[in-house]
């Protein structure tokens, strides 16, 4: 914790690739509430600190999910309605609102009513603002998404640490912090600490996976409930997955969101895309690559005549699953004709003619 407390930016000039999310932040603070989203680490708690200093308010913080009853929130309205002790307006800071219990109506109610009746800036935070918990919610809210840093960003924010701290640095090594972080800052300054070894950094191989399923989960979430083209880009901009991949990830949950006309759409938006990525392999004409992108996600996107409201439990791709299933068959294979070879003596293309007999009187 050392360093992230260190390199934690005093000012908003020293945010790393926040620009567009924080002007719109400051842009909209005090005309209406403000709801900012996006995934951990990415800096949307530090810009509201931040912003508070820049704006000399004073920074009032609760987080949604200790505050879940109704009686503990109708004194947070009381706090939201008043200044403070010295005539200062307050930032109201409501973190982590998809924390909130879905069993307990009264407590959005609540929340709803806060950002009615108050007298200060109003600022909520969420992870996912396509979660149902915040449906009825981000209707009062001017949604602001903060998406995950760009590598290069975090490469460049590394490599400054590591000339002030005297640190001897490889930059394949830092790429690699920066990727593995997942356009997630306060990550990637965890991870160079613990590669810091007296004065020089240690491999990236040191450090352990990290699981992105969730992300890839919330990516699909979004192209399926927008309609909206720069969020649908934006969600391919910080695509933690080959767009290959996110594919079938689309074409497995889209017969599960879509109904009729929106689902014909989208199928034949799809199926465009797969027409544009065979014409990729046949002529290796990569400039094509661009509208296969928009095809599996401004496409999709745009197909449906309306948001769908219904909860929707999304799929692992079952292509992907066979396709798994069969490299793990085809490996398992492999090695049977490898040691089927050393005993044989022979090719292994006669050893693959053989096998259905060799396999009726041996354990293979």
């Amino acid at each position: 914790m050392y360093l992230l407390k260190k390199y934690c930016p005093k000012n908003l000039e020293g945010v790393v690739g926040l620009d567009k999310p924080i002007s719109e932040f400051l842009k909209y603070l005090g005309k209406k509430p403000v709801l900012l989203y996006g995934s951990p680490g990415v800096g949307k708690t530090l810009s509201c600190y931040l912003v508070a200093k820049k704006l000399d308010l004073e920074l009032y913080e609760i987080n949604a999910s200790d505050y879940r009853d109704t009686e503990s929130l109708k004194k947070v309205l009381e706090i939201a309605k008043q200044y403070s002790i010295f005539g200062k307006k307050r930032l109201v800071l409501i973190d982590e609102v998809d924390g909130l219990s879905t069993q307990d109506k009264g407590a959005t109610k609540e929340l709803i009513k806060i950002l009615k009746e108050t007298k200060n800036p109003i600022v909520l935070i969420a992870n996912d603002a396509y979660d149902q918990k915040l449906k009825s919610l981000k209707y009062y809210c001017k949604l602001i998404q903060y998406h995950k840093i760009h590598t290069n960003s975090i490469v460049k924010y590394l490599k400054k640490i590591c000339d002030e701290e005297n640190v001897d640095c490889d930059d394949n090594i830092l790429k690699n912090i920066a990727q593995r972080s997942n356009g997630d800052v306060r990550a990637s300054v965890l991870d160079l600490q613990s590669l810091i070894s007296k004065n020089k950094l240690l491999p990236s191989d040191y450090l352990a996976p990290r699981n992105y399923e969730e992300n890839i989960f919330n990516s699909v979430r979004y192209i399926l409930k927008t309609k909206k083209i720069d969020i649908a880009k934006d969600v391919m901009n910080n695509l933690d997955r080959n767009p290959d991949d996110f594919f079938w990830w689309i074409e497995e949950n889209v017969t599960k969101e879509y109904q009729e006309t929106d689902l014909e759409n989208a199928l034949n938006f799809l199926s465009l895309a797969d027409t544009v990525k065979k014409r990729i392999r046949k002529r290796q004409d990569w400039n094509l690559f661009k509208y296969y992108v928009d095809f599996i996600s401004v496409g999709v996107a745009l197909s449906k005549e309306d948001t769908y409201r219904k909860f929707v439990r999304y799929g692992f791709p079952t292509f992907i699953s066979k396709m798994g299933a069969m490299k793990a068959k085809r490996k398992e294979l492999e090695e049977t004709m490898d040691k089927l070879q050393e005993q044989m003596h022979c090719s292994k293309r006669i050893i693959k003619e053989e096998l259905p007999y060799l396999r009726q009187f041996m354990d293979l």
